[in-house]
Parts: structure tokens; C-alpha cells; sequence
């Protein structure tokens, strides 16, 4: 009997310890973790709930019950007309508001432009104040392949005079560049400069796009010609432009007065390819051509000469310079100097053909030759043009009437 009994419950323990193995199996598993974690969630939930109204009570407390300071003081006020008083006061709130955070507007840098009081960093070395024609060219610091091709082309010869003999009488030009500074590239400037003594760089950013220092060149450049070289006619370039120095002079010196014993240059010249007046002032910030409003209110632009090349006395460069300090700055040179011009009094000329704009093939015949500037020439065609501008000359030289210049206009 006790041996039954006792096989009897070994086989119960037998048959619980299965089951209990049975409900240990995956399932059985996931199901216990189940309902773990949703034991957890609601013991969580319910914690996070007394614990935000025991924090949402806290607030209130601090803020509206009786012993915050007005309350405090109403309640142990000694007499009811005190407390009446003293609740009847306002309670100022103080409200703290940000200001709107706005960029500020560009303003107009100063001309001459000044940095550390200097406007110029760098100077060229030397220059000719007999000089009939002093070229300048607005370039970017950075530009050097354009400065190369230019000194090997149509301004090699004088670059050649000026260092092997910078007191020659026959210096009847000199061209300068007029760059801006830029901290990656001046080092390399520099050294630019003392090897060619043609660089005039201003204490200013180099840039162009919608900025007025691209003006500033243009302006430093002309303060430079007519206050140090003091030359009788100046001509501004753009750094793709090739200018037939010969013809050039050549032509400035026909339309002076050559009938006195000394040379009269023409005064009051301003002249070159013109855009004629009833252009539109381009109001589209994104375009490089854009004038705002403030630089110039009208919506028309008067009539200006192509910056691709602009012919100025002695005179009108002069009084350019100084009427510049009263005028505000627009960040295209050439529509800046066409607006001086008109508020100057000062005519305009229109040369369209001696001043392309638009350079398009190689010069093929004889009247070709009388141009002063071709714009848009890329750096790699200077150098073949003005070898096509050579040749052509000592083709047609027997074919026109030779006219004596003087002696200090000899084209070297």
C-alpha cells in the first residue's frame, strides 16, 4: 500500500513538473514577458501621473496661494481700507521680448578707400608725367593669366621700355593694372609688382558682383593717372580688352590742336562705344547688372560709355575724381562714370567704330586696322591678335597717307 501511494505521487510530481516544463516553451515565454511589461507600463503610468500632479501643485502653490506677497500682505493688514489699498494695486508683469534679429544694411564704402589709414598697399614704380595716354586696366587680383597675355601683346613694348629704360623719351603710354587685395593671392601679387612696377592695388577686398569696390578700382585708378602721371588723355579698360595703342594715339592726337607750336590736347572728351539713353535700370537682385533703388532711384539709366574701353581728358578725369566724394557709389564703374558725366554737364561722343564691343574673328583687311578696342578677347587669342595686328600694319603701312606725329608720340 505504501509502495502504491508512493508511485502514486511520484507519478503527480511527474505529470505537475511536465506541465510546468510545458508552459516554459517559447509561447509560454513571450506571454510571461507580455504581461510583465504590461505591468510595468501601467506602474510607470501611473507614477509619471502622481508625479506631475504633485509638480502641477507645487506651481500653483508657488504662484496664487496666500502667501505670495500681495496676498501675504492684504492678509496681515491691520485694517480693512489698508487691504483694499493694497489688492487694489496692479500687479506689473515684466515681459521679456527678443528683439528681431536683422542684417545689416550694406553701406557705401569710403573713397579713397581706407583700411588702417592707408588707401594703397602697392604702387607702381615709376611713372611718366610727359606720358601722352595712360592706360588703365580694372583687373581682379587673382586675373594673372590676363595680365601676362596682356604684357606680351599690345602692351609689351612699353612694359620692355620701362625696365630697360624708364627715362625714355619716347614713352608716349604706360599701362597700369588696378587690382584690390585678396589674402590667398597676395604674396604672389607682391612679387608680380616688383618684377613689373605696374601694379596700383588699393587696401580693399577684390570682388565684383553687386559690391562698389569694383568701382573704387576704376576711381583709385583715375585719382592715380591724374594726380601722379598727369597725362592728357586717359582710357580705361577691362582686363579682356585689347587696345590698338597705335591707332589710338594716333586718333587722339587728330582730334586735338596741333596748329600751335605745343600741342593742345582736346578737353572735355568723354567718349568711347555708347550705350544710348532709355535703358532700363535692372531691378532682378540675381543679375550681376543689378541697381537698386537706393544707388539709383530712376528707372531709366542715362547714356554711358562701355567700360570696355573709356577715353577721358586730362579735365573730365579730374573732375570725375573729385565730384566722387559727393556721389553715391553705383557698383557698375562704366553707368557710375555715365552718371558723374550727365550730373557734371559733360557731353558724351560716340565712337562706336573704333570701340568694339564684341571681338568675334581675326582682322583681315586693311580697314580693320582702325579700331582703339576690341573687347570680350580671351586671354589666349592677345598675343595671336596682336601679331595679326603687326602683320596687317606692315602690309597696308604703303597703302595710306603718312602723317608726322611728334617726336614724344612715337609709338615704340
Amino acid at each position: 500500500m505504501k509502495a502504491y501511494r508512493y508511485m502514486h505521487m511520484r507519478k503527480t510530481g511527474l505529470r505537475t513538473w511536465k506541465k510546468t516544463c510545458n508552459w516554459i516553451t517559447p509561447t509560454g515565454i513571450m506571454r510571461w514577458r507580455s504581461g510583465k511589461s504590461f505591468v510595468i507600463s501601467v506602474a510607470s503610468f501611473t507614477v509619471g501621473c502622481v508625479f506631475a500632479l504633485f509638480l502641477c501643485s507645487s506651481n500653483y502653490s508657488t504662484v496664487d496661494r496666500s502667501s505670495s506677497a500681495p496676498n501675504q500682505a492684504i492678509e496681515n493688514a491691520n485694517d480693512a481700507e489698508t487691504a483694499q489699498q493694497i489688492a487694489a494695486e496692479p500687479v506689473v508683469e515684466i515681459v521679456t521680448t527678443l528683439a528681431p534679429i536683422t542684417a545689416p544694411k550694406p553701406t557705401l564704402p569710403p573713397y579713397p578707400p581706407l583700411l588702417h589709414g592707408k588707401p594703397v598697399v602697392l604702387t607702381p614704380s615709376s611713372c611718366n608725367e610727359d606720358a601722352f595716354l595712360i592706360i588703365i586696366v580694372v583687373s581682379s587680383s587673382k586675373n594673372f593669366e590676363a595680365r601676362k597675355a596682356i604684357r606680351s601683346s599690345w602692351g609689351k613694348s612699353i612694359s620692355e621700355v620701362k625696365r630697360f629704360n624708364s627715362n625714355s623719351s619716347h614713352e608716349s603710354f604706360q599701362v597700369f593694372f588696378v587690382v584690390g587685395c585678396d589674402e590667398v593671392t597676395d604674396e604672389r601679387v607682391e612679387r608680380e609688382a616688383r618684377s613689373y612696377g605696374d601694379i596700383l592695388r588699393g587696401n580693399f577686398l577684390d570682388t565684383y558682383v553687386q559690391n562698389e569696390l569694383h568701382t573704387v578700382k576704376t576711381l583709385l585708378g583715375l585719382k592715380w593717372a591724374t594726380s601722379i602721371c598727369n597725362p592728357q588723355y586717359i582710357l580705361k579698360v577691362n582686363s579682356d580688352s585689347f587696345v590698338n595703342v597705335h591707332e589710338t594715339i594716333k586718333w587722339l592726337y587728330s582730334i586735338g590742336d596741333s596748329s600751335e607750336p605745343v600741342f593742345k590736347h582736346k578737353e572735355g572728351l568723354y567718349t568711347g562705344y555708347c550705350h544710348s539713353g532709355g535703358a532700363r535700370a535692372v531691378r532682378n537682385p540675381q543679375s550681376p547688372y543689378f541697381i537698386s533703388e537706393d544707388q539709383w532711384s530712376d528707372d531709366l539709366i542715362p547714356v554711358y560709355v562701355s567700360g570696355v574701353g573709356i577715353v577721358l581728358s586730362r579735365d573730365v578725369g579730374e573732375k570725375m575724381v573729385r565730384f566722387a566724394r559727393e556721389m553715391k557709389m553705383i557698383h557698375i564703374d562704366d553707368v557710375y562714370l555715365g552718371v558723374m558725366a550727365k550730373s557734371l554737364g559733360i557731353g558724351w561722343v560716340d565712337e562706336s567704330s573704333r570701340f568694339d564691343i564684341a571681338y568675334t574673328t581675326m582682322l583681315t583687311e586693311c580697314a580693320d586696322l582702325h579700331f582703339c578696342v576690341l573687347g570680350s578677347v580671351p586671354s589666349k587669342d592677345m598675343f595671336y591678335l596682336s601679331q595679326n595686328v603687326e602683320h596687317l600694319s606692315d602690309i597696308c603701312t604703303n597703302q595710306e597717307p603718312q602723317r608726322d606725329l611728334p617726336v614724344n608720340l612715337m609709338y615704340v
